[in-house]
């Protein structure tokens, strides 16, 4: 009994050992690999206090994402960088908090953008018309 236990515990050494390598290096490729991933959502990119960041979605709703550029100061580039943050929809714009709309910002380089062309409140207005 206490042979076939030893045994175990010898194979399980074993196994938790080349786990462990195998951890180590796939960690280690794909840390090396990160630089150049450009299939990771730029939201996570940036550093930043979680809870400042906006609610994001994966996709658009069934129904389609919004016209973001029919909100003033809103072109087509900013309207795509939004939608590669996860940011597609009028209601998302009008829940900003100003934690959020600081984060955006920074994260778009966006100095002051939001606040001086009021991107919440005609969101808000937006939103309420659909």
């Amino acid at each position: 009994m206490v042979e076939i236990a030893s045994k175990i515990v010898i194979c399980l050494s074993i196994a938790a050992f080349i786990g462990f390598l195998i951890g180590f290096l796939i960690g280690r490729v794909s840390k090396s690999d990160s630089n150049n991933n450009t299939n990771i959502n730029p939201i996570f990119t940036k550093q930043g206090n979680i809870y400042n960041k906006p609610f994001i979605l994966g996709h658009p709703r069934p129904t389609g994402k919004d016209d973001l550029t029919q909100i003033e100061g809103i072109d087509s580039n900013i309207e795509s960088l939004l939608n590669g943050l996860g940011i597609y929809h009028y209601d998302q714009v009008a829940k900003w908090t100003p934690n959020n709309c600081d984060w955006v910002e920074e994260h778009l380089s966006l100095v002051g953008q939001i606040s001086e062309n009021s991107w919440i409140e005609q969101a808000k207005k937006l939103y309420s018309k659909i």
